[in-house]
């Protein structure tokens, strides 16, 4: 059978670069892997002006390009991406975090191109139909708390239509509350390269898409959900529910689940690698 292809798909701020180690360490294991950078972000994402300067005032105001594009633009870049890979063999979709709505709504659109489906602790819309309507009371936690404070989310999107973060920004508030919201296991050092590779701006239109699965068509890929234990940004509670939401929809197609003991933003994580290598030969 031929060597399946790994399509990686990134979370909100993110970029390829992302999944750079891990696609990384499946090449020397013999595997095919790419990391798809999502319209308006990677190297064509837009950095305001002001976010260089920290020009504060001007960054809460000036426009961005980013505002126009929509979860339809990424969702066709990267069922594009699929149908270019899948001559070469199967090609396995995975993504992180926010990602997980592109995987629903890709394998909508073409599930036969898809061998797999494999959520590495992202959001998999099922009962509920958008990313926003599972965040009341699920993403309530202390550290939650303590990065919003830092940020007026509401409000950013109702002025530029983006979500707008300054991660730059030199506070030490911010980035307290940003690693124990994300990256707690990782040292300071490795929170600041990681917010570096972070991008300010992030289209608002994907957390209000309808997102759910369908069942005659994303329901008969098979799936995989990769559970990270420690993750404060999408505790493991609301990942179990995913899970169960989709198992009960598709019951003759459950989600194989492994578990790993990482945060939100995942630091190397070898078990990952491992994970995916089994699929990749149970897929091959």
């Amino acid at each position: 059978m031929p060597q399946p292809t790994f399509v990686f798909v990134h979370g909100n701020y993110a970029s390829a670069q992302y999944w750079a180690w891990t696609t990384q360490e499946l090449a020397l294991r013999g595997h095919r892997a790419l990391a798809v950078d999502l319209p308006g972000h990677g190297t064509d994402a837009h950095i305001p002006g002001s976010y260089f300067s920290q020009d504060l005032e001007a960054l809460a105001t000036e426009p961005s390009p980013t505002a126009s594009i929509t979860s339809d633009d990424m969702v066709a870049h990267v069922e594009d991406i699929v149908r270019r890979a899948h001559p070469n063999g199967p090609v396995i979709l995975a993504g992180h975090a926010s990602a997980g709505v592109i995987l629903n709504l890709v394998a909508n659109r073409v599930p036969d191109l898809l061998a797999r489906l494999v959520y590495l602790s992202a959001f998999c819309c099922t009962d509920l139909p958008t990313m926003s309507a599972y965040t009341p009371g699920a993403i309530e936690t202390e550290e939650h708390r303590a990065f919003s404070e830092m940020v007026d989310l509401r409000d950013m999107i109702e002025r530029l239509g983006v979500i707008r973060i300054n991660w730059a920004r030199d506070d030490p508030r911010q980035h307290a509350a940003f690693k124990a919201l994300n990256a707690h296991t990782c040292s300071d050092a490795e929170v600041r390269a990681l917010r570096n590779q972070l991008q300010p701006d992030e289209p608002a239109s994907l957390v209000v898409t309808d997102a759910r699965g369908n069942p005659d068509t994303w329901g008969r890929v098979p799936r995989t959900f990769i559970r990270f234990a420690q993750n404060r940004f999408l505790p493991p509670e609301l990942q179990d529910r995913w899970i169960a939401e989709a198992d009960r929809l598709t019951p003759g197609n459950p989600f194989d689940v492994h578990t790993v003991d990482v945060p939100h933003f995942a630091p190397r994580s070898q078990e990952v690698v491992d994970i995916l290598h089994g699929l990749a030969t149970r897929s091959g």
